[in-house]
């Protein structure tokens, strides 16, 4: 019976370092998320994604993005 209650007192134990666990990297990944960069880079995933769903050659998703990314450097460095 004592060995009964140490395994569920251990089990017990495990449960509370999971939730702490799981409320520190909830906690970390709403900080991640919020950060610009993150957001820019979901941003572009998002629009990589739209490119490729809706055109099926790759030559023509890398032709975009090569053309955004050009338009992109000139704007920068007009300025």
């Amino acid at each position: 019976m004592a060995r009964h209650a140490s395994a569920i007192s251990a089990a017990e134990l495990r449960v509370v370092q999971s939730r702490r666990e799981l409320r520190g990297g909830l906690r970390r990944l709403r900080f991640r998320v919020s950060q610009p960069s993150f957001l820019a880079a979901a941003a572009a995933g998002a629009v990589l994604g739209f490119l490729l769903a809706r055109r099926a050659r790759p030559g023509a998703v890398a032709g975009t993005v090569a053309t955004a990314l050009i338009r992109h450097a000139l704007k920068h460095r007009a300025s």
